[in-house]
């Protein structure tokens, strides 16, 4: 990476991060994340983080001008938002039939509140994963420092190394030197990392990332939900499962099959990495 494109990389690092402990900080201090005031801040302040990053990747790609806003893996978001449902299901269908599978053996996944309100959080929820986490993270770390790194790697070597920063970047901000935490941090970073690898774009890992961690989210900390079994169980269900299949599924079908015409790249759906 060389010099200029290192610094724009730290930049936006810094700014996302900035954003996302700003947002922490003011957080109202209700203690109860399926309030809808919790809720309704989330959202709030994910708008505000989603377009303040992804406005200075643009500005970034703009000043540059050697690349587009496809090379940095944001590319028609017509065309992305198909990839992007694509992506939560690949997650979604495992997820729910490894919860199946645990509920048959007795540790189920039950429903702790009325249907209505049940809905009501799992959509505010998801919202508010969409734009705090899943769009600007997959943006910086799955799009320009992806693109970024690609300047002087290839392949696994970026996917690898943007992963370790994500993961460095999570222990950071969230100030926890976890081993189990910065694993879960690493594999999502590898897994999404590899979305970007086989479709070129950031839209099928902006869909998986969402729907894994309003799921994880739903499960762990919320109220509206009760599962049966200990957290490790549960991370079985929401990780290791549907990753492992998603990345089986991926991996023995050609990328033409996930990628619209209008967001494949030359090398057909790859990005040149």
């Amino acid at each position: 990476m060389n010099g200029p494109v290192a610094g724009r990389a730290v930049l936006v690092l810094v700014v996302l991060g900035a954003l996302l402990a700003g947002s922490t900080a003011l957080a109202p201090a209700t203690g109860e994340p399926s309030e809808l005031a919790t809720l309704a801040y989330r959202i709030a302040a994910g708008v505000v983080i989603s377009v303040v990053a992804v406005g200075l990747i643009a500005v970034l790609v703009r000043a540059d001008g050697r690349w587009t806003m496809a090379d940095v893996g944001l590319g028609d978001v017509r065309a992305g938002w198909r990839l992007a449902l694509w992506g939560a299901g690949l997650w979604l269908v495992p997820a729910a039939a490894t919860f199946g599978v645990l509920a048959v053996l007795g540790t189920p996944l039950s429903v702790a509140v009325p249907v209505a309100e049940l809905v009501s959080t799992v959509s505010l929820l998801l919202l508010a994963v969409l734009l705090t986490e899943a769009l600007p993270e997959e943006a910086v770390f799955r799009g320009y420092l992806t693109t970024a790194l690609g300047t002087t790697l290839r392949g696994w070597w970026v996917v690898v190394v943007q992963a370790l920063l994500f993961t460095l970047f999570a222990a950071i901000l969230r100030q926890d030197w976890n081993p189990t935490d910065l694993s879960l941090f690493l594999t999502m970073g590898i897994a999404f990392g590899y979305l970007r690898m086989v479709t070129g774009t950031v839209w099928m890992s902006v869909g998986s990332h969402t729907a894994f961690q309003t799921g994880a989210q739903l499960v762990l900390t919320h109220d509206v939900v009760d599962f049966a079994g200990g957290t490790a169980v549960a991370m079985l269900a929401l990780g290791v499962v549907p990753f492992t299949v998603a990345a089986i599924v991926l991996s023995s079908t050609p990328a033409a099959r996930w990628v619209p015409a209008a967001l494949r790249t030359p090398g057909g759906g790859q990005p040149v990495l």
